[in-house]
């Protein structure tokens, strides 16, 4: 069996746009720091708190050209206001590895 090959990076819809530009790479650089907060608040149970993070993330990741992170994202923001735990954790894992694949699409990962 031929050993599995990571998941595909993912690169920004944008990132040939000089105008966000920088603000891609300030998004990338803080990324890793802002999926451990979010971590912190899901451990903490803290749905509120957690659901305007996510919310606020997946409007600059809109901007910024992710929309799968967006996605991943917005599940957490459902499963907050559905008050659903299991969703949240999951979709906090999901937001996790979605996050890795955009870390490793941005051409500081080169």
């Amino acid at each position: 069996m031929a050993p599995q090959q990571p998941p595909k990076p993912i690169r920004s819809l944008r990132e040939d746009d000089v105008e966000v530009e920088v603000q891609i790479d300030e998004f990338i650089a803080r990324l890793g720091e802002t999926i451990d907060d979010l971590q912190d608040l899901e451990a903490a149970s803290d749905p509120d708190a957690l659901r305007r993070r996510v919310l606020a993330l997946a409007a600059e990741a809109t901007e910024l050209g992710y929309p799968s992170l967006a996605n991943a994202a917005e599940r957490i923001a459902s499963a907050c206001g559905e008050q659903n735990p299991e969703a949240v954790r999951k979709g906090v894992v999901d937001l996790t590895e979605t996050s890795q694949r955009v870390r490793r699409g941005h051409r500081s990962a080169a």
